[in-house]
């Protein structure tokens, strides 16, 4: 029998959320000077949800989740019948890649583009369904009623890479979801 973790686990919010994004960040298409990338093992050419343990593609995003805090606390963390749990705030960084030598001079605009592809997916802030991940990490995962609400974006200044080639936009992600466990 395969493992499901209790409704609003922090790997089926994490996933969720990376599921939303990849799906979400091209839905409106995309730039011509991304049409390359897509023809390769889209979308982990496109959206890297393992950096840095996975090297970068240019040009590409990148998804880390930075951890997450009980933001509000129920007396006696009773939430409703039968459940116990916490209100959580996770943080997750979003950031868009360039090359410089491949954007040909044109990475001011491509940076541009690409950060606002991923501003439109938490544009109004968004409500996205858990996924039970952890059931079926390699499948397609079903919903399990629950949601994960996401604030839009915010830019957060970066150093320049280390790397004279790199350009890097960092953008920052609020979200918050109810982690629920049977009182039992």
């Amino acid at each position: 029998m395969a493992y499901t973790a209790q409704i609003g686990a922090a790997f089926n919010v994490e996933g969720s959320f990376n599921d939303f994004f990849i799906t979400q960040v091209t839905a409106k298409g995309v730039p011509d000077f991304m049409t390359a990338i897509m023809q390769q093992a889209y979308p982990t050419a496109l959206v890297n949800e393992d950096y840095p343990n996975k090297p970068l593609t240019f040009p590409s995003f990148s998804i880390t989740h930075q951890g997450s805090d009980v933001k509000t606390e129920f007396q006696g963390r009773n939430l409703n019948n039968g459940w116990r749990g916490a209100e959580r705030m996770g943080y997750a960084e979003i950031n868009c890649w360039i090359s410089y030598d491949r954007a040909s001079g044109d990475h001011m605009a491509q940076m541009r583009q690409m950060r606002d592809m991923a501003a439109r997916v938490f544009a109004t802030g968004a409500a996205i369904a858990i996924l039970d991940v952890n059931g079926n990490p390699t499948g397609n995962p079903t919903g399990n009623g629950t949601i994960v609400r996401v604030q839009p974006i915010r830019d957060v200044p970066v150093p320049q890479d280390p790397n004279p080639d790199v350009m890097r936009r960092r953008l920052m992600v609020n979200y918050f979801w109810m982690e629920r466990a049977t009182a039992a």
